[in-house]
């Protein structure tokens, strides 16, 4: 074996595969052939699964790679491929994606102004943007709206951004329908916001004619994802460890991302072990094991940050970063680079340094990967949502973000009625409440906007309560 601190980890960690790695992805032959069918009968495809159950890998690797492979015959194998998250503004974010796919030429002046006129301009704006993109005869091209539940959190956020949620679900679904253009269309979206569809007009018909449920793995489909990418890599794999990585997985939803990091972790473990000829159980419980492993490392790269004001930075990030549903489901909050500058009170330079560790080859816990260039409107988000179940200060974290929110919403609804004369100022034991939340967590204006707003009014109700508070003793 050539010496194995030169063989490449061939384990992604908690980032979806992407198209160009179909040689380390494993397990998923037959859902990926059963995704291709139904591709085939269905224009508009939805692909649903809980946390973790691998759909973003599914489309982006197992998919894309089978349609650049020439398997789906009747449409040929010609494709233009797009790829989106919808958080932040699904109209911007999907001309980005249009650019970025080298439909359109990046260098073109105002394009990303152009292209979000054209969009917008009606239910066919997408039919519309692919038509001027003049592609060649015969080529097909496939919108892939990843981690599709960030557009109802965006709906939610005003009545501007509901109706652009609308627009842009409305423009998808025609585009899937006419055949003038062939415009095929994927979302993934976890199977916990299945229900959110119905806000959405012909949303829940289009998914129930064209849903792939991903199905849980087998014990074999998990023994081939183990072993074919430590084969591929050029390594062996002790029995003893196969058996207790089968055994270690257990039934929680989320843990192939878990098992893809601690493999990863794994491997860079035995590659520093001298004398090892295969991955074993040493080196597995030298990372923690799949229960501990990415908290570990996690908390390795907080420990490493050069002080306390980095480390307070990286924890007003990741609190932004993350919010806790209405219903107690931790879910990512992908926020611009320029947005965390503001809620952090940092420059720019200095959020950059406390995001990069976290992306790096060997890391992946936030994205982008280390590999494109962090610019003030780079969206930055949490890799997958396993990282707030497993990171035990990031769990931390999301409880305490939820609680400052609660304090601040109610302290913004009592601000607004006492503006109208409807409510009186805060007493204790409201008013320490207060202030000592305030001092906890120096909360901004632009923190506050994560909330609705509000920030100015609150912030004097809370100082006339305080003048209030002092007259009185």
């Amino acid at each position: 074996m050539a010496d194995k601190k030169n063989l490449q980890n061939p384990f992604p960690g908690l980032r979806p595969f992407q198209s160009d790695e179909e040689h380390l992805f494993f397990g998923r032959e037959n859902q990926t052939l059963e995704l291709l069918q139904l591709l085939r009968d269905n224009r508009f495809v939805g692909v649903i699964g809980t946390s973790g159950s691998g759909k973003s890998s599914l489309v982006r690797c197992g998919l894309l790679s089978e349609l650049y492979g020439g398997s789906f015959l009747e449409a040929g194998t010609d494709w233009e491929v797009a790829v989106m998250n919808p958080g932040g503004g699904p109209f911007s974010q999907l001309s980005k994606a249009l650019v970025n796919a080298d439909i359109y030429d990046s260098e073109e002046a105002d394009i990303h102004l152009k292209l979000n006129a054209t969009l917008r301009r009606s239910r066919l704006g997408l039919v519309e943007a692919i038509r001027q993109a003049k592609l060649q005869e015969g080529t097909n091209f496939l919108l892939v709206v990843d981690q599709f539940e960030e557009i109802f959190r965006y709906s939610e956020t005003g009545e501007e951004e509901e109706e652009a949620a609308d627009d842009f679900i409305s423009m998808i679904l025609e585009a899937a329908k006419q055949s003038s253009v062939p415009v095929y269309v994927i979302i993934t979206m976890r199977s916990d916001y299945i229900g959110d569809c119905s806000k959405f007009e012909g949303l829940p018909e289009e998914i129930n004619e064209g849903e792939y449920l991903i199905p849980r793995l087998s014990r074999e489909e998990y023994k081939s994802v183990i072993e074919g990418p430590i084969r591929v890599g050029g390594a062996k794999l002790a029995p003893r460890l196969l058996q207790r990585l089968l055994n270690d997985i257990g039934t929680e939803s989320d843990q192939l991302p878990c098992l893809q990091h601690a493999l990863m972790r794994t491997w860079d473990a035995w590659t520093h072990r001298e004398g090892a000829d295969e991955l074993d159980l040493e080196d597995y419980r030298s990372i923690g094991g799949m229960s501990k492993a990415l908290s570990i490392h996690a908390d390795e790269i907080f420990d490493s940050l050069d002080d306390n004001a980095q480390r307070e930075t990286a924890t007003r990030m990741f609190r932004a970063l993350t919010e806790k549903g209405d219903d107690n489901r931790g879910i990512r909050r992908p926020l611009r680079l320029q947005q965390l500058a503001d809620i952090t009170n940092d420059p720019i330079e200095e959020v950059k340094k406390v995001v990069e560790p976290y992306r790096q080859q060997g890391v992946t816990f936030l994205m982008p990967p280390s590999d494109r260039e962090l610019e003030a409107d780079t969206v930055i988000d949490i890799s997958h949502e396993s990282l707030m179940r497993v990171w035990q200060r990031l769990r931390n974290w999301v409880e305490e973000e939820a609680q400052s929110a609660r304090i601040y919403r109610r302290l913004v609804d009592t601000s607004a009625l006492w503006e109208k004369n409807e409510a009186g100022l805060y007493h204790d034991p409201d008013l320490q409440i207060a202030q000592s939340w305030r001092e906890q967590y120096k909360p901004n204006e632009a923190w506050a906007e994560l909330y609705g707003g509000g920030f100015p009014v609150a912030t004097k109700f809370l100082e006339a309560s305080e003048e209030e508070g002092r007259r009185a003793v």
